[in-house]
């Protein structure tokens, strides 16, 4: 008989070919190896992916089955139930990204015993997904993280939750929980998905080099990416050191426009398989961008949520939170309008590969410059600016 570590197997994935476009870096394929031959390694942009161990590899051809992007699927059951909500809790709101839904749904899974799953920041500032049993600690969790969160064992960690008949709530991208998934093999009726409406990930290398340079000598003390000084639909980049705060509207940072304008995104974030019906979540969340036109009168800057129920027990966990949060139906045609990345895919910038190209070539600060300058203020909104500011000197605001 044939052995395994002889067996001739037609290897399709990026486990073995490192086709980076069929690959989201769930990690998957390395926690699934019951010979620990798979690694997951940072390329040159920041991205992890599978790097096999051909000393350790038996080629069973395990991780290959497991691989998301292998067995793609249709959600023929999507109940597609959509509502608009917000936290009735002014605090919770405040310091979400929205509209403060995540928060009411992880404490429903505390309070029975359970345990969250979602990503937080480690001591550098970078993502990584870690897991919560108190409700103190759920803080750790809230809030957006513009870059991938490193998964880690998380998968493994999920599944022995789930075999003690703990109910288990996973918080992460549409492509990770499409990992999970397909890691566990099957449905455990105590395990809820929730993920996001995704413009792409973001490169954790990027960040931490963005932090490096423009706050060099600097110690982190706290990181907001959706700040909401200057209110939730123009939302700021909060950054508080041991020497200054730093609060910038989003799209007038450097971060920011490198991301809206894709250049440091991961390369399969522009061939997103699991988006629109082949989503395995069970709750999907988002901002509520038209909201002047799906719900004016929820409007009040302070953040504002879409929740989009796929299965029985995502609607059923939402409709526990229901008493703390001010809601109403909305059509499903309405969410996909409005945030059409619920469908599409984010595109390879324009300038992604010559940024690249020039990452490790130029300063960092001439390199952000370059590429990532936020767009001038028009020129007669800058002499409005110049005449207010003016205005509160003469009358001694301080500015």
């Amino acid at each position: 008989m044939q052995s395994n570590k002889n067996k001739s197997i037609d290897f399709k994935s990026s486990v073995f070919t490192c086709n980076k476009l069929n690959c989201s870096g769930c990690g998957a394929c390395a926690q699934i190896c019951s010979k620990h031959a798979i690694d997951m390694v940072e390329d040159n942009e920041g991205f992890l992916y599978p790097k096999v161990n051909s000393t350790k590899c038996i080629k069973c051809g395990l991780c290959e089955k497991i691989c998301p992007y292998n067995k793609k699927e249709t959600n023929e059951l999507d109940l597609k139930e959509c509502f608009v909500a917000f936290n009735k809790n002014d605090k919770e709101r405040y310091i979400s990204s929205s509209g403060g839904i995540f928060i009411l749904l992880a404490k429903k899974i505390v309070e029975q015993d359970g345990i969250v799953f979602g990503s937080a920041y480690d001591d550098e500032y970078l993502a990584e997904h870690i897991c919560v049993d108190n409700e103190k600690d759920l803080e750790k969790l809230i809030g957006s993280k513009y870059m991938q969160s490193k998964i880690g064992n998380s998968f493994s960690q999920v599944k022995k939750f789930l075999q003690m008949d703990k109910k288990v709530l996973f918080v992460g991208s549409t492509c990770q929980i499409a990992g999970l998934k397909s890691f566990l093999k099957r449905d455990y009726e105590n395990l809820i998905c929730v993920d996001f409406i995704c413009l792409g990930t973001p490169s954790p290398k990027v960040w931490k080099d963005y932090l490096d340079t423009f706050f060099e000598n600097e110690l982190i003390t706290a990181v907001n990416f959706k700040d909401k000084k200057y209110g939730w639909n123009n939302f700021a980049l909060k950054i508080s050191t041991d020497k200054k705060t730093f609060c910038c509207v989003g799209k007038q940072t450097y971060y920011f426009t490198g991301y809206y304008n894709f250049l440091y995104s991961r390369p399969s974030c522009s061939n997103c398989i699991f988006k629109g019906n082949t989503r395995a979540s069970d709750i999907t969340l988002s901002d509520c961008w038209g909201y002047a036109n799906i719900a004016p009168e929820m409007t009040d800057n302070n953040g504002l949520s879409c929740i989009v129920c796929h299965s029985p027990k995502g609607k059923n966990l939402y409709n526990e939170i229901t008493k703390d949060v001010n809601w109403k139906k909305m059509s499903f045609d309405d969410l996909i309008k409005y945030n059409s990345n619920y469908n599409k895919s984010a595109p390879m910038g324009e300038r992604r590969e010559s940024f690249w190209d020039e990452y490790n070539v130029l300063d960092k600060k001439e390199l952000f410059a370059k590429y990532c300058s936020p767009q001038e203020i028009p020129t007669n909104n800058n002499i409005v600016k110049k005449i207010v500011e003016g205005f509160k000197r003469i009358i001694g605001v301080k500015l």
